[in-house]
């Protein structure tokens, strides 16, 4: 079993133990669970995956590669970006695979390789932190705090800058030889863009989610795209164990008296041993200073394996082609890199 599977199974488990011995109600379970988050994830999934199978998303990327050889900053920027707008889990979906697919055609050493997967990796926890719908965390977030979508990006924009100015001095500005082929796409995927157009504005709360539903459902049956349900399930689930931390009264263990520094470097803490979802969902329960939280657990997704699911997927789609300490290495110095700056920043501006 896969370590990503069995923290999600262990998330799950609790949840049900919790309905069996009747700690949380059916009723009080289903009232708990923020079915905006739920809804937005689950529609982002669809739309961003079944995008993906069109091959436009690669078209699109080649097309990029085609431009320059300095193939490390040009996927490293791209998985920047990519991560802001389609989630840092796709993101990645569509990156490392590219990556290795690149790496047979180019003249990328094996340590740089290694070394290139694992920025992606890193990158895609920081450019997924822009915006509202980057990554799960976010998106809960920007849900229970009832976040303005301007207000939320124009205050990640400092945590954005600071993230890439670490990262930068790592990467490698050489150039790489590389023989690049064009590949086919559906041209479907005006449709799926124009879904995915719909898509947004029910997140950003200008149309109902229902309304959207039925298209939703319909591309699900048809396209059948792959959608990481133990994830979904696992994000229901997680509100239903925090409902039952906040019964038994344990959630008030986590809450110490901080100020918002101290409260971001608690969220980053918190993330590297229970993951940066569960952290985020745990914190909003008991502090309303969003920003704080925000910053600490996109921070904190940086850093241990189990920090950040994103890291998880990397690990599994590198192929072998990583090695698990230095991923660890380089993931910790930049998250108490980032988390350094950051700390600074907030001292001088709060």
């Amino acid at each position: 079993m896969r370590i990503d599977t069995f923290i999600f199974l262990i998330f799950i488990g609790i949840g049900i133990l919790l309905l069996i011995f009747n700690v949380v109600s059916p009723t009080l379970a289903f009232h708990a669970i923020e079915w905006k988050t739920i809804f937005s994830l689950f529609y982002l999934m669809v739309v961003v995956n079944v995008m993906k199978d069109t091959m436009f998303l690669d078209y699109i990327s080649l097309k990029i590669l085609k431009r320059s050889e300095r193939v490390f900053l040009v996927l490293i920027f791209l998985t920047l970006f990519l991560s802001a707008i389609i989630t840092n889990d796709v993101s990645l979906f569509v990156i490392i695979p590219l990556t290795l697919i690149i790496s047979e055609y180019a003249d990328l050493p094996v340590d740089d390789l290694e070394k290139l997967l694992i920025f992606e990796g890193i990158s895609a926890n920081i450019g997924s932190a822009l915006t509202p719908i980057g990554n799960p965390q976010n998106l809960y977030l920007y849900h229970f705090y009832n976040i303005g979508a301007l207000k939320f990006i124009t205050s990640m924009i400092p945590f954005e800058i600071i993230g890439i100015i670490i990262i930068l001095p790592f990467l490698e500005f050489k150039k790489y030889k590389a023989t690049i082929s064009d590949i086919e796409f559906k041209k479907e995927w005006l449709l799926y863009l124009a879904l995915f157009v719909l898509v947004l504005l029910c997140i950003f709360g200008k149309l109902n989610f229902v309304y959207a539903l039925p298209l939703i459902l319909l591309v699900l049956f048809y396209k059948k795209p792959k959608i990481d349900y133990l994830l979904l399930l696992t994000f229901i689930f997680l509100f239903v164990d925090i409902e039952g931390l906040k019964k038994t009264g344990i959630i008030n263990i986590f809450l110490i008296n901080c100020g918002n520094v101290m409260l971001m470097i608690y969220s980053s803490l918190l993330s590297q041993i229970i993951s940066n979802v569960p952290a985020a969902v745990l914190l909003s329960n008991l502090y309303n200073n969003w920003l704080p939280i925000a910053y600490g657990v996109n921070v904190g997704g940086n850093g241990t394996l189990i920090a950040s699911f994103a890291n998880l997927i990397t690990l599994r789609l590198s192929k072998g082609n990583i090695g698990v300490w230095r991923f660890l290495l380089l993931g910790i110095l930049i998250y108490i890199s980032h988390l350094i700056l950051l700390v600074i920043y907030l001292k001088i501006t709060c």
